[in-house]
């Protein structure tokens, strides 16, 4: 373990952040019940309407702030940087750019593409926003919408766009399962069907704010808190024309463009029945799906970086944090080894920067 003499001992193991962060239904209208019904049955009343929950964020519109500490992870990041980002990534110049969400859809999002950094149409304090999706539930049928059916030139789909709902036809439906895993690079046209719960990790540079550009929005009209209001309602903003030269609706089509976005994981089956699945890293973030079953221990290494932790499900005790499902942490460097003991049957989300690697071993149950 690291030496930092004068580190609070709170940071040698997981932080847990609030386990509230919540959207407002007027941001995310399209939003479902099973986040609050079911990852935060213990933080949300029954039936609430939450499209959004924001894990772990140290972006400055929507920041994450500690459970028992009172600042932001983007405040506690800036204090200690080496401690909780690693010496190594301290040094470099390294801040903590990863955002992880849960984002639960009734209804379809509005068609999206993401910028590149730099964009032209960029605001100062706005920056790209590449992501990924991590299926987790999916009812029957429901799916993604990656590009486009067929081939179209930029003035149709404009054309399709702006008049009428001519752009549903247009879109390239996939149907999803739990486990599938998607690569949303800038520039690609995307939108969450309903009926499909996501993990969802992006890259925000530090300070800034990551941008999406909606493109068409299902010809939907809402009233000032979000609520589906077809006669008297105000359609949301489009950015139609900032989105156009971004996109390839020549190329990016059918099932042959959405295998460039799917990634397969590596399996991890080590002893006690314990499953680590990683997923591909890109260039900024990596993410693994871990499953211990009840009264199994797990120790994790991080080495040359930090990690978001995320309770899908169960109950953990984490370098003696109890941690349930829910709810989320910071796992700074110093805190590694990570030493899990599963109270039952837990699956856990970890979300780290690339450039870190992250060593998984079993141990014997007490």
């Amino acid at each position: 373990m690291m030496n930092f003499p004068e580190l609070p001992a709170w940071l040698r193991a997981p932080v847990p952040l609030q386990p509230n962060n919540f959207t407002p239904l007027a941001r995310t209208p399209w939003g479902g019940s099973v986040i609050a019904s079911h990852y935060k049955r213990d933080f949300a009343a029954p039936g609430t309407i939450i499209g959004e929950a924001w894990e772990f964020s140290c972006d400055p519109t929507f920041p994450s702030r500690l459970q028992r500490e009172p600042m932001t992870l983007l405040d506690a990041v800036a204090r200690w940087p080496e401690a909780i980002l690693s010496p190594a990534l301290a040094k470099a110049g390294a801040t903590c750019e990863i955002l992880v969400k849960l984002l639960d859809a009734a209804e379809p999002l509005s068609l999206q593409v993401h910028p590149r950094d730099g964009d032209q149409h960029l605001q100062n304090g706005e920056c790209g926003k590449p992501e990924s999706w991590l299926v987790l539930k999916a009812a029957p049928g429901a799916g993604i919408y990656l590009g486009f059916s067929r081939p179209v030139s930029r003035a149709a789909l404009r054309e399709a766009l702006v008049h009428g709902d001519a752009a549903k036809d247009l879109l390239h439906f996939v149907t999803v399962k739990p486990g599938d895993y998607f690569e949303i690079e800038p520039g690609v046209p995307h939108a969450i069907g309903g009926g499909v719960t996501l993990l969802e990790p992006q890259r925000i540079l530090t300070g800034q704010a990551g941008k999406t550009y909606r493109m068409w929005d299902w010809g939907r009209r809402y009233d000032r808190e979000g609520r589906l209001d077809m006669s008297g309602g105000a359609a949301r903003p489009l950015h139609v024309d900032e989105s156009l030269p971004l996109v390839d609706p020549e190329h990016q089509v059918g099932e042959s463009f959405v295998a460039t976005l799917r990634r397969e994981p590596r399996v991890l089956n080590l002893a006690g029945g314990i499953s680590v699945r990683e997923f591909p890293a890109n260039p900024y973030y990596k993410t693994a799906l871990v499953i211990v079953p009840a009264g199994a221990e797990l120790n994790v290494r991080i080495e040359d970086g930090y990690s978001a932790m995320l309770m899908l499900e169960g109950h953990v005790e984490a370098n003696q944090v109890q941690l349930g499902q829910g709810q989320s942490a910071l796992v700074p460097a110093v805190a590694s080894p990570l030493h899990l003991v599963a109270g039952e049957r837990s699956e856990i989300a970890l979300v780290a920067p690339a450039g870190a690697t992250l060593n998984f071993t079993s141990r014997t149950s007490r």
